[in-house]
């Protein structure tokens, strides 16, 4: 069994020219460890470059995937990391009435996860024929309407240290009763936000998983005189003041509190650059 499972391995990484990711889902018992550490070593010099998902081969492996759930703090492993979640009922074709949860579940997983230094990945399954839900496609082109807005917020940024990834209301992401995703209390001054840096460290990002009404205040954050905050997908810079020492207040133009005249629908992004770090 294990030089068969060896052999189609082999077959993978050889036949089908560079593979930047092996997603392995197995758990083989203790009594053959060593042959798959044997397995473990051979794919690496056929491909020494590839990413292996670490279930089944622990530290032989390079990625972790906690499964239907998200860590709800930072730091829960030492290596990359993101969960998986089927947008339907299962990670397999759910037949028709299967019940997606919705482009908004989706954007706030995403948030949550990204702000934690981890990834967010769906899964949805095809039918017999190949065909993959019309809804489902629709609900992912969603998401992909708002990272095309966002994405700046979202790609090749890192966390912030500590517990400085969040502010505001604690919220759960567990999946949604019906299918419109909602899963935030009603909007307030508490507003949940979820923070990400640019890699560089010079601009941050401020998620937030409510609208904040007609003001925004982050009491994590201190800046500088010059600096400059805007929301993402508006050009106008917003105005801002300090809190009398108590983080900043960012205020947000009459405008923007009609729901058709934003930039998206769900989960608005405030880029901050010039925070005194």
């Amino acid at each position: 069994m294990m030089a068969s499972h060896r052999h189609q391995l082999t077959e993978l990484l050889t036949n089908y020219g560079k593979i930047d990711m092996v997603c392995l889902d197995m758990w083989l018992g203790k009594e053959v460890w060593p042959e798959l550490q044997e397995t473990m070593v051979a794919l690496r010099k056929i491909q020494p470059d590839v990413m292996f998902r670490a279930r089944g081969i622990g530290n032989y492996g390079d990625y972790y995937t906690p499964e239907r759930y998200v860590p709800g703090t930072k730091g829960t492993t030492d290596m990359p990391w993101f969960a998986i979640y089927p947008l339907g009922s299962g990670f397999s074709y759910g037949g028709p009435d299967d019940h997606f949860k919705g482009s908004k579940w989706v954007i706030q997983n995403l948030a949550d996860t990204v702000a934690k230094g981890g990834n967010f990945m769906v899964g949805i399954g095809p039918d017999s024929d190949g065909r993959l839900s019309t809804t489902a496609l629709n609900q992912l082109e969603e998401v992909g309407q708002w990272l095309r807005v966002n994405g700046e917020a979202i790609y090749g940024t890192r966390p912030r240290p500590g517990d400085l990834w969040k502010e505001g209301t604690q919220v759960s992401f567990a999946e949604p009763s019906g299918q419109t995703g909602e899963l935030l209390p009603a909007a307030g001054e508490n507003v949940p936000i979820r923070f990400t840096r640019s890699k560089d460290g010079r601009l941050l990002y401020a998620i937030c998983l409510q609208w904040p009404g007609t003001a925004l205040k982050l009491q994590t954050i201190r800046m500088n005189k010059s600096a400059k905050i805007t929301l993402l997908g508006v050009k106008q810079q917003l105005n801002w003041h300090d809190d009398h020492g108590g983080g900043l207040v960012i205020e947000i133009p009459s405008a923007l509190q009609d729901e058709v005249k934003r930039p998206c629908k769900t989960a608005w992004a405030f880029k901050v650059e010039g925070e005194e770090i």
